[in-house]
Formats: structure tokens, C-alpha cells, sequence
């Protein structure tokens, strides 16, 4: 029987690599977002998942304790 979900499976998702390129974020930047986020090489997330830590780090202290998140803060 086929799944009609709309979500994406895991192996379906591009790697934060990819979506570095994507956006030409340099090397810098996707290295200190994969260390504040968690992310192994080769993770795979969604699009908007990816864009907002990006944001998230680079609008972050560059020192001192990163803010508090709430679970399911995106």
C-alpha cells in the first residue's frame, strides 16, 4: 500500500552540505553551525531547519553562554 505522507524520509533530505552550497554559506560558517547545533557531517534536514540555525548562529554572541532554547523552538 503506498504512503500518502507528505513528509520527507531522512535518506529523501539533503546533507547540510549540500545545503551550504546551496546558499554559499563558507566553510567557517557551516563548521561553527554543525558544533552549536549538534550535526554529524553528512546530516540530513530539512531546508528550513537548515536556514534558521544558520540564522540562529550568526546572530548569536560570539562569547559566553548561548540563550536558552525551549524544546521545539525552531
Amino acid at each position: 500500500m503506498a504512503n500518502n505522507n507528505t513528509t520527507q524520509s531522512a535518506a529523501d533530505l539533503p546533507t547540510v552540505e549540500h545545503l551550504a552550497e546551496q546558499y554559499g554559506i563558507p566553510a567557517w560558517t557551516l563548521a561553527g553551525v554543525r558544533v552549536r547545533e549538534g550535526w554529524a557531517v553528512g546530516a540530513r534536514l530539512k531546508e528550513t531547519e537548515f536556514t534558521q540555525a544558520v540564522e540562529r548562529f550568526l546572530k548569536s554572541p560570539t562569547d559566553g553562554p548561548l540563550p536558552a532554547r525551549k524544546r521545539g523552538d525552531a
